[in-house]
């Protein structure tokens, strides 16, 4: 049989099998345990208001709701950063079903975690945190969103690979599980100890390369430590950060596919047009989004020159792209 048949037909079998497992899992739910039900007691809904002079409001909307997972006894919580991204007021809603106002504490383009406070006492125990890192392929866990039992379901931790996403996005091992949560945005994924590894962050078609399954891709919570003393600190991690382009694109093969140019930022003041294609960055070639970001990312800090090598069709041309800092970009609402 020819080997792409046999590759093709490999990852079939794979797809079928992991839609078996899912069947089962959807079917026959883990028990609640006590581990549990602290974890389900440390979410709370997020609810964040955003004016529409904000840069990120024509994409993300001006009202925006997801879930957070308190992490300490002061009331400190942990959620996706978009949800809060230039937020002017957050309102939250813990277990018990009680709003309450809450500061903004950090926010984090790199690894896309947002951290909130409280402004009352919760009185919960906050969830413990695990270690994606050790997580086992197939191994049971838990999503859960704010509401309580009924907004937990179990899942399938399905791998943990690398993801880059259209927006100058990028986590060396992000987390894949299966089946997908429907409020997947900032929902906490649990050991069946109760050990908070991962926060959600989107529904994606694929939850492993050529096997068609849905499922949600998931931040690992051990990103969260190195950055946590900045984020308390300053509300951003310490240094420069990364160059920014300031673009969405798409993989086409040959190269990347500009399908926005985000208006003031450093692609628009370049040139750069929707459906250009970016084939090289300084002479290299590159084809995925992966090999984009990092080559742009290795030139240097923000403020930096990246030469991108361009194809319209026949045509070819550079242009020279002076990066920027992407959190000085964002009109922030809240200080932080």
């Amino acid at each position: 049989m020819p080997q792409h048949l046999v590759s093709r037909l490999s990852r079939g079998l794979r797809a079928a099998a992991l839609l078996l497992v899912l069947v089962a899992t959807r079917i026959v739910p883990a028990a609640a345990e006590e581990p549990m039900d602290t974890a389900l007691q440390a979410m709370v809904k997020v609810r964040a208001f955003v004016s529409g002079e904000a840069r990120s409001a024509r994409t993300l909307g001006t009202l925006r709701e997801g879930s957070g997972v308190v992490i300490d006894a002061d009331g400190l919580i942990v959620t996706i950063g978009y949800v809060i991204l230039e937020a002017m007021g957050v309102e939250i809603t813990d277990h018990r079903g009680r709003a309450m106002r809450a500061e903004i504490v950090g926010y984090d383009a790199e690894t896309g975690f947002g951290l909130l406070r409280a402004t009352e006492p919760l009185g919960v125990k906050p969830a413990p945190m695990g270690q994606a890192r050790r997580l086992a392929d197939g191994e049971r866990v838990t999503i859960a969103a704010a509401g309580g039992e009924g907004a937990a379901q179990p899942a399938l931790m399905v791998q943990r690979r690398e993801f880059a996403g259209y927006w100058e996005y990028m986590l060396d091992e992000a987390v894949f599980v299966s089946p997908p949560h429907p409020n997947w945005a900032g929902a906490g994924l649990f050991t069946k100890e109760g050990r908070l590894v991962a926060i959600g962050s989107l529904l994606v078609g694929e939850v492993a390369p050529g096997v068609p399954v849905p499922g949600n891709m998931m931040i690992p919570i051990d990103l969260l430590r190195p950055i946590l003393g900045d984020l308390l600190a300053l509300g951003r991690t310490a240094g420069p950060g990364r160059p920014w382009l300031g673009i969405n694109g798409r993989e086409v093969g040959i190269g990347i596919a500009v399908t926005r140019v985000q208006p003031e930022s450093p692609a628009e003041r370049a040139g750069l047009a929707v459906g250009d294609v970016i084939v090289g960055v300084g002479g290299e070639a590159v084809r995925s989004l992966a090999e984009l970001y990092r080559k742009v990312w290795a030139k240097g800090d923000p403020g930096v020159a990246v030469t991108l090598d361009l194809r319209d069709g026949a045509a070819a041309r550079s242009v020279t792209v002076t990066t920027a800092d992407r959190r000085r970009y964002m009109r922030a609402g809240q200080t932080y």
